[in-house]
């Protein structure tokens, strides 16, 4: 892709963007970013220096496959060092106004939702579903096939093990994470009603059914 302003995206002269990317207008690529596949990115996402998004899954058997999309929406921001992997058997996908700061990983098939906030050095797994409005503290991790509830807040060094059960609005510490107290303070930051979260968990159930027949399959 022609380095410079590309249809109003600005594209840092060492960057690389391959042609099989897709951007929308208004997005800043920064110095040594490297975006590949087949990847779909939208309008004013800011991506800082040596961000790597839509490179092959870390899956066996996908290692050198780009055959499914990395999609990510609006108004998202990336800090340095970040990876986001492409899928494997469905796409990647990133909502809107997701921050992702310094050295987090986001592995191939995952679904970020709207509004999710994730700080340095946070890792999830393969196949993970995060659901809109969460919050990951510092060094946090997530097990593959997970589904984090809405508006949930994870502690600093948190670990998602297998068998934790991340429910809407909750906070969650230790390892493996438990369940410490209500997120009075996500809830009402999103002016979320006892019963949008009851909405919410009944989302949450579903979504964990979903994920788990999907695992039988790969």
């Amino acid at each position: 892709m022609e380095l410079g302003k590309v249809k109003n995206n600005y594209i840092h002269p060492t960057a690389i963007v391959e042609k099989s990317v897709v951007l929308g207008v208004g997005n800043y690529i920064g110095p040594y970013c490297y975006i590949t596949g087949k990847t779909i990115i939208g309008d004013n996402n800011r991506f800082e220096a040596y961000c790597s998004i839509g490179t092959p899954p870390e899956h066996n058997g996908y290692f050198e496959k780009t055959d499914c999309e990395t999609v990510i929406g609006n108004n998202n921001f990336f800090r340095e060092f970040t990876t986001v992997h492409s899928g494997s058997t469905r796409a990647t996908t990133i909502g809107n106004r997701v921050k992702v700061l310094r050295g987090t990983y986001i592995g191939h098939d995952c679904i970020i939702q709207d509004d999710v906030n994730f700080t340095a050095n946070v890792l999830i797994a393969g196949y993970v579903i995060v659901m809109s409005g969460v919050n990951f503290g510092l060094g946090s991790m997530c097990h593959q096939y997970s589904v984090v509830g809405a508006y949930s807040m994870i502690g600093m060094g948190t670990m998602i093990t297998k068998t934790s059960v991340i429910s809407p609005g909750g906070v969650y510490i230790g390892s493996p994470a438990r369940r410490l107290k209500k997120n009075d303070i996500g809830l009402d930051k999103y002016k979320i009603t006892n019963n949008l979260l009851s909405e919410l968990n009944k989302k949450f159930e579903e979504l964990k059914i979903e994920n788990k027949l999907h695992s039988k399959y790969n």
